[in-house]
């Protein structure tokens, strides 16, 4: 498997990138009081802090694609379709994240307005 090209390469780029998001807008959700509502994360958080919550984000990006690369050899199709809903699975919360934090940055600037 390592000695082949990548299947999906520009998915998982787009893969890496929502995980990216997604830790940083939970960790500055995080720093301002939020509270992670996954309690896997929450108990690696507590545990290990950012540390903890890098490894274990991206161990499982890493597994993902490993799983998506193994089955799209043999079904390339369903590879595809894994790695598109590992983005989704990833924007998600990532755009949760980010509209929490343009709603919480939007509420502190109208209370700060005489």
């Amino acid at each position: 498997m390592l000695d082949k090209p990548i299947l999906y390469p520009a998915v998982y780029r787009w893969v890496i990138i929502a995980a990216s998001l997604d830790v940083i807008c939970t960790w500055i959700i995080l720093m301002l009081g939020g509270v992670e509502l996954n309690a896997i994360a929450r108990r690696v958080i507590e545990a290990s802090g950012l540390p903890g919550m890098l490894a274990l984000k991206f161990g499982v990006i890493a597994s993902v694609v490993m799983i998506c690369e193994y089955i799209g050899r043999r079904q390339n199709h369903a590879g595809r379709r894994l790695a598109v809903a590992a983005l989704a699975l990833n924007a998600f919360p990532a755009a949760v994240g980010a509209s929490q934090l343009g709603l919480h940055s939007a509420l502190n600037v109208a209370a700060a307005e005489p």
